[in-house]
């Protein structure tokens, strides 16, 4: 990251209008940049008024949205990507997946939870409720299966107990 750049972080508010709201994006690139450790200024955003000047840097988008370098940037998913590069060790800790694998894990339970819990149809309650749990289980499978890297490091367990014995009772 250039030295002297400056991150400007603008979330939803809550309904006071000055705390920070409970949208999960907004919450999630606030998280990102805090356990970075990065300096950077967190506006909260009343969307009952927003005000002209946001309206002007990101006409038709809502928060978050974020500007570094003079540059705005609204796509939540390409914030978070532009962050990991710019703000990237040794300066700033790494806090995407180590594993490959491990980023599709869990990756669409939150829009099947909130398909689910937000449904004003009471037809469809069936329906996203499995959607939602086959996400849960497709999650919980992946923790229960474990990556190439830890078999590699797991012996096998015929060849640890060879030449092992039970002693006879009695």
């Amino acid at each position: 990251m250039a030295e002297g750049s400056k991150i400007e972080l603008f979330i939803k508010a809550s309904d006071d209008g000055e705390s920070v709201g409970n949208c999960p994006f907004c919450q999630r690139l606030f998280m990102i940049l805090w356990l970075k450790g990065a300096n950077f200024t967190l506006t909260t955003v009343d969307m009952k008024r927003a005000p002209e000047v946001l309206k002007d840097l990101a006409p038709g988008s809502q928060p978050p949205f974020l500007i570094f370098g003079g540059e705005v940037r609204t796509d939540t998913n390409k914030i978070e990507e532009f962050l990991e590069e710019a703000l990237a060790p040794p300066q700033y800790p790494k806090l995407c997946c180590r594993y490959k694998e491990s980023n599709g894990a869990g990756d669409d339970i939150f829009h099947k939870f909130s398909a689910y819990i937000k449904n004003p149809n009471p037809g469809l309650n069936d329906m996203l409720e499995k959607k939602f749990l086959k996400s849960l289980m497709k999650l919980d499978q992946y923790l229960l299966t474990p990556l190439q890297h830890e078999l590699d490091q797991t012996p096998e367990v015929p060849q640890a107990l060879s030449g092992w014995e039970l002693p006879q009772s009695g």
